[in-house]
């Protein structure tokens, strides 16, 4: 149950709920409330009646006695029924002694009017009790309108007998039909209250118990996912850790890993995905995950024929796909699909957090098995070599954070055993590492931050331009799935070299931008100057190819850039139009410079 349940319903005329479940909760809470709101309608009637027979004996004496006698029955019964809903464990058919009740009160009033002479008192005594049977909690609205609209006829009827004009039998009829009308109006706003009273009650309580579910969820995964080693496993059970959390009637799910931009599915259950004949997981749904990080709810429709050949939207489910990241790469989805209520925020939030701690868990697994891995097989292949930080520039000082910069240098290879590495293998790293060029560091994004920071200061004091390239190295992800680290290592820091190359290494400031790319700050360099430096090297990288111990590699760029203007506000917001910028890039098939004014 979530909150969107409430503002269907604020936004509906109807009184019953569509959920069956939920009207037979209701229903049930009545009957358990149905003692203390009878004993008040039965109070209330009491004085009524009480009221009645004191005004027929001041009004008529003993001259018709029958009333005033129905009058003190009703009021006696009334009472009586006041002490059994208030004192006895039993409800003892409740609404029957409420409805019983309220009849003998009614008839009493329209024998008054047919044994004596009509008074006014009598249509208000009428109007009365109209209005308290149609202000009944325990009895259903429709229940009261029918009996008091058949009723008032009765009262009319009864006036004709009368020696009354029509003029006032008239005037009476519309007075009865318009307390009708208020009794009903009043029946329906105190429904309607009770009703949403009780949906936000019962929404409390299901979330309550929902993030109750989801901390010990959370606490369970440690046990239940710990020491699995396979991606496609973990989502299967991570499906079952989430059953219980958020309610769905089909699932789907698939592992991302080398599946391209339509991925298949791993995992089917349910018939609401299993006739489903479009592209599951589209270009655009898997861009937002990545982009957001989020979960992403939405209500699915299918077009039907409808009258006359026209075409129609017709409701099929909501769906709620959940995304699975290592790190900042997208892994896997889960989609859920139910029929009965939207996704809530609770379900969004609680279904990431579950997935992260879950991949929290397979990293730390699958990092222990590779330290048992190193301990008993020794390493063949990489022995990283140490070297020297040398900075990029030499006006600036970095933090004590300068440990996490990347030093652009290439990796030496040990002597091995020749049945475990190729000799030529061997022979083409060394090769490339007797090639080398000085190193380079590229600072990390903290220490780019700082740097860049205080250049902005000063542009902006001084009014210069300041423009900021935001490049992403595409397709470098795969290329470390397919041929490993050192390969996808080597391209990156070619490229970075050529860009260094080519900067003005006295003022322009080089970081790490995400995990494939890089951030280069220009001052005294404005938008038109920038475009044309990131347009020169895409173009280089596009036309370029890089020798590996793997054969030949090649990468595109995708650019985003951005400069200082009156409006930017602040270096992160400068930063931010630059990373949209590179948004766009990738969205227009990447490979491409983008700026974002």
């Amino acid at each position: 149950m979530s909150q969107d349940l409430i503002n269907r319903y604020k936004n509906s005329f109807r009184l019953q709920f569509h959920n069956a479940a939920t009207e037979a909760s209701y229903r049930d809470m009545q009957e358990l409330r149905g003692r203390s709101s009878s004993a008040f309608a039965f109070l209330a009637l009491f004085f009524l009646c009480l009221a009645f027979a004191y005004l027929e004996v001041r009004a008529f004496g003993h001259d018709v006695e029958l009333p005033k006698y129905g009058y003190l029955l009703a009021s006696v019964l009334a009472l009586a029924n006041l002490l059994i809903s208030r004192f006895s464990a039993e409800l003892y058919y409740h609404k029957w002694r409420l409805i019983g009740n309220g009849l003998l009160t009614m008839l009493t009033v329209i024998a008054a009017v047919s044994l004596q002479k009509y008074s006014a008192y009598h249509a208000l005594e009428f109007v009365l009790l109209i209005i308290w049977m149609g202000s009944l909690k325990s009895v259903r609205l429709i229940a009261t309108v029918s009996i008091n609209a058949l009723l008032a006829l009765v009262f009319i009827g009864a006036m004709y007998g009368t020696e009354i004009s029509g003029f006032w039998i008239s005037l009476v009829s519309v007075l009865l039909g318009a307390a009708v009308t208020l009794g009903a109006y009043i029946g329906y706003l105190t429904e309607r209250a009770r009703r949403m009273l009780f949906l936000e009650t019962e929404i409390n309580k299901s979330m309550t118990n929902r993030q109750e579910l989801w901390a010990f969820t959370l606490i369970d995964l440690d046990m239940a996912l710990s020491g699995i080693l396979d991606f496609k496993e973990l989502i299967t059970l991570l499906k079952k850790h989430l059953e219980p959390v958020i309610e769905f009637d089909s699932y789907i799910l698939t592992s991302l890993d080398g599946q391209g931009p339509k991925p298949i599915a791993d995992k089917i259950e349910g018939e609401l995905f299993e006739n489903d004949e479009k592209t599951l997981w589209s270009e655009d749904l898997l861009g937002k995950l990545t982009q957001t990080r989020q979960a992403t709810k939405s209500a699915e429709h299918e077009t039907v024929k409808g009258f006359l050949g026209t075409e129609k939207q017709r409701f099929t489910s909501y769906r709620l796909d959940v995304p699975v990241f290592n790190d900042s790469k997208l892994l896997g989805v889960i989609s859920l699909r139910r029929e009965s209520q939207p996704f809530d925020d609770l379900d969004m939030i609680s279904s990431v957090s579950i997935a992260a701690q879950a991949m929290l868990i397979f990293k730390r697994s699958t990092r222990s098995s590779a330290m048992v891995v190193d301990q008993t097989i020794p390493d063949p292949v990489i022995r990283p070599k140490k070297t020297v930080n040398s900075t990029i520039t030499s006006t600036s000082t970095v933090s004590s954070s300068e440990n996490r910069d990347m030093e652009m240098t290439d990796h030496t290879f040990i002597e091995s055993d020749q049945t475990l590495v190729p000799r030529d293998v061997v022979d083409k790293f060394k090769q490339e590492e007797a090639s080398a060029k000085k190193t380079i560091t590229l600072m990390s994004r903290e220490n780019a931050d700082k740097i860049a920071i205080d250049r902005y200061r000063t542009a902006a004091v001084e009014g210069e331009p300041l423009s900021i390239l935001i490049i992403e190295v595409d397709g470098l992800s795969k290329l470390r799935e397919r041929d490993g680290d050192q390969v996808a290592y080597k391209v990156f820091a070619a490229i970075v070299k050529y860009i260094f190359s080519k900067v003005d290494k006295e003022k322009d400031i080089l970081g790490r931008y995400g995990q494939n790319g890089l951030s280069v700050l220009m001052p005294k360099v404005d938008m038109n100057a920038a475009e044309k430096f990131a347009e020169m090297i895409r173009q280089f990288v596009a036309n370029a190819r890089y020798k590996t111990a793997y054969g030949e590699k090649s990468a595109t760029l995708s650019v985003g850039v951005a400069a200082i203007t009156d409006d930017t506000g602040d270096y992160p917001s400068m930063v931010k139009r630059a990373d949209m910028a590179l948004f766009v890039a990738k969205k227009n098939g990447r490979n491409c410079v983008k700026v974002r004014l």
